[in-house]
């Protein structure tokens, strides 16, 4: 029995690219929503929203907190 690793479906795309980030951002900025931005990039609607997670920060500006995907 040889059983090395066969997966019938493989894995592809695993890693958005900075053009994709970029738009990630742009879009976000235009105020489209995180299923739009994932329809239009072509990938798994999780994928958007832990980009969206991992990537956004805290930060203050005039004594009021923002948060901003950068």
């Amino acid at each position: 029995m040889e059983y090395t690793q066969f997966t019938p479906n493989p894995r592809k795309n695993k890693h958005l690219t900075l053009t994709e980030r970029v738009k990630i951002e742009l879009m976000l900025k235009d105020g489209k929503t995180p299923y739009a931005i994932a329809k239009d990039l072509e990938r798994p609607i999780n994928t958007i929203l832990n980009e969206i997670r991992r990537g956004t920060v805290d930060e203050i500006k005039a004594g009021k907190p923002l948060r901003l995907y950068t």
